[in-house]
């Protein structure tokens, strides 16, 4: 494939030049092969097009670079220490914690659509941390967004996520033809997500689903529509993945106790439409 047609397929202008990127980011080299040095190369000779597909010379209908160098990402929530009122404590609560490196959500509505996409981290990362700990829980009927009464819960969700690209097909309907491709990397960037509920009392008469723990960890994530033909590289170089999710020294009337927890380093899913 013609090395003009990958370039601008990928639209890495400004950013990357036809061959190299600039000397602050890994060497990313668009042609019939892709490389990437930090400090030593990494050989993907014939693996990686952009598009596989014979483009016949069209250009990307829609291009993404997102970088962040010596930009680590963090986001922290802390629930500490709190009771209300005489003895009566918390009734419901649910805390979501997320940190993302990069994302990128597109929705498609036309057939034979071309998606370039280059996400990287470099000496940076994504940290999610959530903790719930030393307060008195006392969980109660609470209303929802629908005005309806519903058990409360303690959940705590905590994510980290280094890349994220979603393509998606409008109003959940079927496209053909949709070509991507994509790059996504994570060199010196560890992807952490650490949630706690800890040293907490609980009341006497609690209701179900008490505690609700998720944790999860991705290096790179990739999700499609069914159809998608294309190249999709996915790389961590000295970048741990990990969820850790503790549930410890609580006190009182507690369960069931729900804790998941999951670390992944690459993930691609293609799939297609719903069906009633």
């Amino acid at each position: 494939m013609k090395k003009s047609v990958l370039a601008v397929s990928v639209s890495l202008a400004c950013v990357f030049a036809a061959t190299t990127a600039s000397a602050d980011y890994p060497e990313v080299t668009i042609d019939s092969e892709i490389t990437l040095n930090y400090d030593k190369d990494i050989d993907l000779t014939g693996t990686v097009n952009v598009p596989v597909v014979d483009m016949d010379g069209a250009e990307a209908d829609i291009s993404v670079n997102q970088f962040n160098h010596d930009s680590p990402v963090s986001s922290t929530a802390i629930v500490s220490g709190n009771t209300a009122a005489g003895t009566t404590g918390i009734t419901d609560l649910k805390v979501n914690v997320t940190a993302v490196g990069n994302n990128a959500s597109i929705d498609l509505n036309a057939d034979n659509t071309v998606v370039g996409a280059v996400q990287g981290n470099q000496n940076g990362g994504a940290t999610a941390v959530g903790s719930i700990t030393r307060n008195r829980i006392d969980l109660d009927k609470v209303k929802n967004e629908d005005g309806d009464l519903v058990d409360g819960i303690v959940a705590l969700n905590v994510t980290a996520v280094g890349n994220n690209l979603t393509i998606a097909a409008a109003d959940d309907s079927g496209l053909s033809g949709t070509k991507v491709g994509s790059v996504q990397f994570n060199y010196d960037s560890p992807v952490t997500a650490t949630g706690t509920i800890s040293g907490n009392g609980f009341g006497v008469n609690p209701v179900s689903r008490d505690p609700k723990l998720a944790v999860t960890a991705v290096g790179n994530n990739l999700t499609s529509v069914l159809g998608t033909t294309g190249s999709m590289l996915q790389v961590n170089r000295n970048s741990a993945i990990s969820a850790r999710g503790y549930v410890s020294g609580n006190r009182g009337a507690i369960g069931p106790v729900s804790v998941n927890v999951s670390a992944v380093g690459n993930n691609i899913s293609i799939k297609g439409p719903s069906v009633d």
